[in-house]
C-alpha cells in the first residue's frame, strides 16, 4: 500500500465518523480539531490497527497527534523489511 493510499484510508476513517463531507488535512489533529477525549482516540487508533492489522504500542499513540503523524506510522508499519 502507498502512503497515499494510507493517507485516503485515514481519511476514510474519520470522514465514517464525522460524515463524508468532513473536511480532512494532513496537518488535521486528532484530538484538537475532533474534540476528541482519550476513549475517542483509543477508539479511533484501534479502528487504524484493525483497518491496517497492525499493533500500535501505547508510547507510540502519544506520538500520533495528526493525519500525517498517523499515515507515516502506518507506512513504517507496513512496509515490508528488506
Amino acid at each position: 500500500m502507498t502512503q497515499k493510499e494510507s493517507y485516503q484510508k485515514v481519511v476514510e476513517l474519520i470522514q465514517k465518523w464525522q460524515g463524508k463531507d468532513f473536511e480532512v488535512t494532513p496537518s488535521f489533529n486528532i484530538k484538537d480539531e475532533l474534540g476528541a477525549d482519550s476513549v475517542d482516540v483509543m477508539e479511533f487508533i484501534l479502528t487504524v490497527e484493525d483497518e491496517f492489522g497492525i499493533e500500535i504500542s501505547d508510547e507510540d499513540i502519544d506520538h500520533l497527534a495528526t493525519v500525517a503523524d498517523v499515515v507515516a506510522y502506518v507506512d513504517k508499519k507496513t512496509k515490508p523489511l528488506t
